[in-house]
């Protein structure tokens, strides 16, 4: 009974080093921990995180979206994986080509000021400032270089006719009040602002005469995106080199639109999809390393033009020629209907042998049952794609009506249903991860290149 005693004493000494060490480590594998399960606790505990209120919709470039990535990477250095962010962490901040308006743009004429979401509605900015004669649009006027376009007719200003325009002014509907929580989009200097007046306004401005200077100033500041990432290194000296690609982005469109409930929370569009990489990693590290190395990903910025993903294209932490396959998760935290229970669907499952082999080895995953709706080009999957990976997004997207509104919230996820879709994955990633098998292209799949 001592020897016995004592024996469990020690174990239970080198057990609590290992979970000292971390489960993941390589003290962890050789004392052979036990794997971990997918949970939906565990599962509730991110979606309660990423699409709570607290986080305002995680808005693409947004301190919300730099806060999803810090969360992300804060889990995965409790699991132990490596890090493939900046200064040694899980997270990297990119600098955009893009410009936010900082503040509220203005208008001014005739000595009088009207302000964005007070006086009116700015959804287009072009140069920060412009100034330029008013002149009322009428079709088949030409509207001369530089002029400030009043519309004030039933006509709408085609591009021909108002491309030489510095501004477009229309006025809003008076059921339609103008909005401060509006953030106006920016475009290249050469690009027309785009503004609705309210009523008011309107008419103060209609009766300025033809040829009054019109000034607009808006203050821009250059944006950021955060993608959070990191890896499991392979076992095998002969595949680590060879890598599976999970990933999701982790922004959404953040606080806009009308009524009390202003925040988009994105519980489907992507907190679904980030949890399922995030349940991954967790799980998958909890075990020996796989013999390939698993790269797990989140962009950011997604909704606003993909730049997270392309950052990762222009800084990839191995050759893109190493990356084996790619999965996008998108949306999979409602059941669609036209697929049987609990199961997936793969964009451009006809495309590649991916989807067939996960299948084979136990993922219950179709193929996409809306092709008219071409989601393989609409996420992040397709920058990769149409550089020669395997990259492929999976879902269980049913075109429900809560899409990009504030009802997109967890009370509208079936965590069932999302358990059930990450933990039939579980083995076939693990399978994919260990195996030998380097998915293609079938003949005509892959989307055309970047030239």
């Amino acid at each position: 009974m001592r020897r016995a005693a004592g024996l469990l004493l020690r174990l239970g000494a080198v057990s609590s080093l290992v979970v000292c060490l971390g489960a993941s480590s390589a003290t962890a594998q050789w004392f052979g921990s036990r794997r971990a399960r997918v949970t939906e606790a565990s599962i509730r505990g991110h979606m309660e995180m990423l699409a709570s209120d607290a986080m305002n919709g995680r808005g693409s470039g947004t301190r919300d979206e730099w806060l999803a990535a810090v969360y992300i990477g804060a889990q995965l250095r409790r699991w132990g994986l490596v890090p493939l962010g900046n200064d040694g962490g899980f997270v990297q901040t990119i600098e955009t080509p893009q410009r936010a308006v900082v503040g509220a743009p203005v208008l001014r004429s005739a000595g009088t000021s009207f302000v964005h979401g007070v006086d009116l509605q700015v959804d287009i900015v072009g140069a920060p400032h412009v100034t330029g004669p008013l002149t009322r649009f009428a079709r088949g006027v030409v509207i001369p270089a530089g002029a400030v376009a009043l519309v004030t007719g039933p006509d709408t200003p085609t591009a021909d006719l108002s491309s030489n325009a510095a501004a477009v002014l229309v006025m809003r509907p008076p059921a339609s009040p103008v909005q401060d929580v509006v953030s106006p989009r920016v475009r290249d200097a050469r690009t027309p602002w785009r503004v609705a007046l309210a009523p008011q306004a309107f008419a103060a401005i209609s009766r300025l005469p033809d040829g009054e200077v019109v000034t607009l100033d808006a203050e821009l500041r250059a944006t950021r995106t955060w993608n959070a990432i990191g890896k499991i290194d392979g076992r095998d000296p002969s595949r680590r080199r060879d890598a599976i690609l999970l990933t999701a982005h982790l922004d959404h469109i953040g606080v806009r639109g009308t009524g009390d409930d202003r925040i988009n929370n994105g519980a489907d569009d992507d907190a679904s999809g980030s949890t399922a990489v995030l349940e991954f990693a967790r799980v998958l590290a909890s075990g020996p390393a796989p013999e390939r190395t698993i790269i797990f990903a989140w962009f950011g910025s997604e909704e606003v033009g993909g730049f997270g993903a392309r950052y990762f294209l222009e800084h990839p932490p191995v050759p893109l020629a190493s990356i084996v396959a790619n999965l996008e998760f998108e949306m999979i935290g409602r059941p669609d209907p036209l697929v049987p229970p609990r199961t997936s669907w793969l964009a451009g499952y006809e495309r590649t042998t991916l989807g067939p082999a996960l299948a084979a080895h136990g993922a219950r995953l179709v193929a996409d049952p809306h092709p008219e709706q071409r989601f393989f080009q609409r996420s992040d999957n397709i920058e990769l794609a149409r550089r020669g990976v395997v990259a492929q997004g999976l879902s269980t997207y049913g075109l429900h009506a809560q899409y990009h509104t504030p009802q997109d919230d967890l009370a509208h996820i079936d965590f069932p249903h999302l358990t059930a879709i990450i933990e039939s994955l579980v083995d076939p990633i693990r399978w994919l991860a260990n195996s030998s098998f380097i998915p293609t292209w079938r003949p005509g799949g892959q989307p055309d290149p970047i030239k």
